[in-house]
């Protein structure tokens, strides 16, 4: 298996509200932890990599966010098969969706949660242990 593809989570932090701006869309954000879910079909440790430097060219909507949010944490999750969709859909149960956030090339409404801290463990426990179980590839 390439283990350098596949998909990923970044857990950031607001410490104040803020205004996102990006290709003609704004979102006001609360303070607090939020999830972003993402993917990269090549070079998945490089696309995690990028998203934790603050100072670069501004693309996706997380470049924007990760301007005025702080990184607490990020899984990388190999797998031969793009489950982002799959993934994104699992943290809406535990979170706030913010609406057309990241997910322009998703079925989903949004790749970025707004997440209570007690939802955060239970979410990346299930990811490790029961998405283990269910694709053998994350981990093989």
């Amino acid at each position: 298996m390439d283990y350098n593809k596949g998909d990923y989570v970044v857990l950031l932090f607001l410490k104040e509200a803020v205004e996102i701006s990006c290709r003609c869309k704004n979102w006001t954000l609360e303070s607090g932890y939020y999830m972003y879910i993402g993917s990269a079909m090549n070079s998945l440790a490089e696309r995690v990599k990028r998203h934790l430097i603050e100072e670069k060219r501004k693309y996706w909507h997380i470049d924007f966010l990760r301007e005025k949010a702080e990184v607490v944490a990020a899984l990388l999750l190999p797998t031969e098969k793009q489950r982002e969709e799959e993934l994104s859909n699992f943290v809406s149960q535990y979170g706030e969706a913010v609406p057309k956030f990241g997910a322009s090339d998703c079925l989903t409404d949004s790749n970025l949660y707004r997440l209570e801290l007690r939802s955060i463990e239970r979410i990346f426990s299930s990811i490790v242990l029961k998405w283990r179980d269910k694709y053998d590839s994350f981990f093989d």
